[in-house]
């Protein structure tokens, strides 16, 4: 006897039943409890933004001989030095790293900040560029020993060493990229009257006389010689009297002219004259001077078979640079003794909020990077500042010296310094593209040769093209496996990567205010004070870390001493009588009551910045405006910034690296 077994089915009204059913319980729990959604996304931000950090922290270890010296932020400031107003830049000790607010009080309805120019034209920056991260934008010192010569291209177009810089894309301006060699000697001269000459200093030396306010500077017979000058001074104008610090002043020293060939005899240069001649100046401060020998810039494959002071600009958006051979195994004078030929670099970041991510595409694996971040801007996207995004910011090279100014994602492939481009050969559409980015989830895929023949012009090809930094050649046929590239792109919500840079010297000084990189021991000098065990520090150093070398301090009677210490930059109780960071002996013996300044003719000697810290911020709020540039839109507007600007989150990550020099 067979049984017969009917086989239930749901309808298909029923099935959507249930679906609305559920869809509306989904949706009754999101409103019952919307923060535990939100906090959801937050939190994976959060953990995004601090792989992000290590990441960036994990690269620079691996190069840590060419850190720089410190990240300054800045400011741009007109003067007027006799010949009519300049640009100057200043570094901003007073800048705290915590504040994200913009570089300049006048905010216009096309989202430009002025520069006031009281002798001309101002200049206007997009609020993006000297605003939150970017206002700690310059780079010092970044390099070391120059790198080893090496062909580009094949065939081979250019022959030198190849340095990509740390932190591309660069602000492309030649008065900003400074590359330059090691400090030169000091020799502090006495009893000099204004425009007196002196005999030529060595090469690695420079003379100045405080007292005059006068610097001289090495000739050579046979070319310009250029320098790199910082001092500080006292000068008392509107805001007050206090010290300015003047960072890379560009100064010359031709034959026939400031240097006296027939005579060997150099004249000098006023300290006030290259200030800019400032409203208000009093004096140079001591012991403030600093001089670089400055390299100078060449056409690439014009290098000199005899001068290693070269390099060549290969590339100046993307921070590629190119330098003279011979300067590989070059040994200079420092005193009685030879060392190696170093190349440091100056040079603005373009703009923190560009992500760059290198990577290395493996042999083993299929050609796939997932980036750092999704939802990255494409051309023509709506940004929060309800702006359409028109590129990554600068032009990128087409191979046939021309520019495209809308590409909003770059490849750079770091071993020949070139651009990738987007088509598998430029000259034949038809052979597909060199790689393809899926911008929502933030995935970069290239050709690749165990791909099949592309079946149209937008499909991944077989292999890459690479645009050399002349801007002409193109390489083609390339397999990106076992290549190095970096992804450098934008991504919504102004998710920015940055560096902050201990100084890796601070000097002791005896006065206020602090200028960059100096350090002042409390109590130190009975006028000003401080507490007894602390030791303060700029407002732009707040968080960092540094290692103190040697402290002799008392316990009640009895000498102590510290060595090699390290400590946290903290910022300043309300009852601190100097409101400025500090570190606090007393955080490692908290029976320290003040430092020995008699037993040994010091108490502090070799504070050095000891950290390297990366932050992440990104910020998801709308950014409102008003209509116009009245004084009263100006104001509504800087307020409705702040308050956007409120909303900025952050991750720091914080290391022990340093490339600590002897002091």
């Amino acid at each position: 006897m067979q049984r017969n077994r009917k086989t239930g089915a749901f309808t298909l009204i029923e099935v959507l039943v249930v679906i609305v059913i559920m869809v509306i319980g989904i949706l009754t729990i999101v409103r019952l409890y919307p923060r535990g959604f939100l906090t959801l996304g937050v939190t994976k931000d959060y953990a995004r933004a601090q792989a992000m950090a290590r990441r960036a922290l994990d690269a620079l270890e691996t190069t840590a001989e060419d850190l720089p010296t410190q990240i300054l932020a800045v400011r741009y400031i007109y003067r007027d030095p006799g010949s009519g107003y300049q640009l100057y830049i200043e570094a901003d000790p007073d800048r705290r790293p915590q504040d994200l607010g913009p570089g300049s009080n006048e905010l216009l309805e096309d989202g430009t900040l002025v520069v006031d120019n009281p002798g001309g034209a101002d200049t206007f920056i997009p609020y993006r560029y000297y605003n939150d991260a970017n206002m700690f934008r310059r780079i010092v010192g970044e390099g070391g020993k120059i790198p080893a010569p090496r062909p580009i291209g094949n065939p081979v177009i250019y022959y030198g060493g190849l340095r990509v810089l740390n932190f591309g894309p660069i602000v492309n301006d030649p008065n900003l990229l400074l590359v330059y060699g090691a400090n030169m000697e000091s020799i502090e001269l006495e009893g000099t009257n204004a425009g007196d000459p002196i005999r030529n200093p060595a090469d690695h030396q420079f003379a100045y006389d405080v007292e005059s306010e006068q610097l001289w500077l090495p000739g050579n017979a046979s070319r310009n010689v250029s320098y790199k000058v910082n001092f500080s001074y006292w000068v008392n104008d509107a805001l007050g009297y206090r010290k300015v610090d003047l960072i890379d002043v560009v100064v010359t020293v031709r034959p026939g002219f400031e240097y006296d060939v027939p005579n060997n005899q150099v004249f000098p240069f006023s300290f006030r004259q290259l200030a800019g001649n400032p409203a208000g100046w009093r004096e140079l401060i001591h012991d403030s001077v600093q001089v670089n020998r400055l390299f100078d810039v060449v056409a690439p494959g014009a290098f000199s078979a005899s001068y290693p002071y070269e390099y060549a600009v290969l590339n100046g958006q993307m921070g590629i640079l190119l330098f003279n051979p011979i300067g590989y195994n070059y040994m200079e004078r420092r005193g009685r003794q030879r060392q190696p030929l170093v190349a440091q670099i100056n040079y603005d970041v373009y703009d923190w909020h560009i992500i760059r991510d290198d990577f290395q595409v493996f042999k083993t694996n299929l050609p796939l990077h997932k980036l750092s971040l999704d939802k990255i801007k494409a051309f023509n996207d709506i940004m929060n500042d309800k702006r359409r995004y028109q590129s990554i910011g600068f032009p990128v090279p087409d191979g046939s010296g021309g520019f495209n100014n809308n590409q909003d994602f770059v490849l750079l492939d770091l071993d020949t310094g070139g651009i990738v481009s987007l088509l598998t050969d430029p000259a034949n559409p038809n052979l597909g593209r060199s790689y393809r980015v899926d911008y929502i989830r933030g995935i970069v895929a290239l050709a690749n040769p165990t791909l099949p023949p592309p079946a149209d012009p937008l499909s991944l090809g077989q292999t890459i093209s690479i645009i050399l930094p002349d801007n002409a050649t193109v390489l083609t046929g390339i397999d990106p496996r076992g290549r190095r590239f970096r992804a450098m792109y934008q991504a919504h919500n102004d998710w920015a990567l940055q560096v902050f840079k201990a100084p890796s010297q601070f000097q002791i000084v005896y006065g206020m205010p602090l200028g960059v990189s100096q350090c002042y021991v409390g109590s130190s000098v009975a006028a000003i004070g401080g507490q007894p065990t602390k030791i303060y520090f700029p407002w732009s150093t707040l968080g960092e870390k540094v290692t103190v070398r040697q402290i002799w301090y008392r316990s009640g009677g009895t000498l102590l001493s510290m060595r090699d210490q390290d400590f946290h930059i903290r910022a300043p109780l309300a009852v601190d009588p100097i409101q400025l960071p500090s570190i606090d002996i007393r955080e490692v013996d908290s029976t320290a009551t003040n430092f020995d300044f008699t037993s040994f003719g010091y108490a502090v000697r070799g504070v050095a910045g000891a950290s390297v810290r990366a932050r992440v911020i990104w910020n998801t709020a709308q950014k409102e405006d008003v209509p116009g540039n009245s004084g009263a839109a100006i104001a509504e507007r800087l307020l409705l910034h702040e308050e956007w600007g409120q909303q900025w989150r952050s991750v720091e990550v914080e290391t022990y690296l340093s490339r600590r020099d002897t002091n």
